[in-house]
């Protein structure tokens, strides 16, 4: 993990840019909603911090009901400082390819941790279906369907129709 570094890329994906517009949009519906205001300005002042080094909030770690995001961190959003803060930031440092190259931080996604909803973005956007660690997706040579790894086969040895949906991963 990287922390307090001002060389570094900052990458907000459109899925970020996505997420951003709806907070967006939500406060030029409701211009008197000082909660939905005080969000999108805690957003955006938590971009900010990102993108000049922050650590964020904490590391996340691989959980069986989720995708794993263990490569990733987290930052709450505070929009009311009475309450638990509702929504957060899920974004990972991609180290550089060559030895001199500079860290990228990517921002993944932004949205409410009520029922784990940023978390599911955000593995869905990285393309990494519920029930894997990523040794697991790493070791696999084939696309990853969004299935348990018993339904896959995995563990029975089965193999996956060719007709169904796949998503490819790529590799580090």
């Amino acid at each position: 993990m990287m922390s307090d570094r001002r060389d570094l890329d900052f990458e907000v994906s459109p899925g970020v840019q996505q997420d951003l517009t709806v907070l967006n949009d939500r406060v030029r519906r409701n211009p008197h909603d000082v909660r939905a205001r005080n969000l999108l300005r805690a957003t955006i002042n938590t971009l900010v911090g990102l993108r000049n080094g922050d650590p964020g909030t904490k590391s996340l770690e691989y959980l069986s009901s989720y995708p794993d995001l263990s490569d990733c961190r987290t930052s709450y959003i505070h929009a009311d400082p009475t309450a638990k803060p509702s929504h957060r930031i899920v974004w990972r440092d991609v180290p550089p390819r060559e030895p001199d190259g500079i860290f990228r931080r990517e921002i993944i996604a932004v949205g409410e941790r009520a029922n784990g909803r940023v978390y599911h973005l955000a593995g869905q956007r990285l393309g990494r279906p519920v029930g894997y660690t990523l040794a697991e997706l790493s070791a696999l040579d084939e696309p990853v369907a969004g299935r348990s790894p018993a339904q896959r086969g995995l563990m029975a040895g089965g193999v996956e129709p060719a007709d169904e949906p796949t998503i490819w991963l790529a590799g580090p």
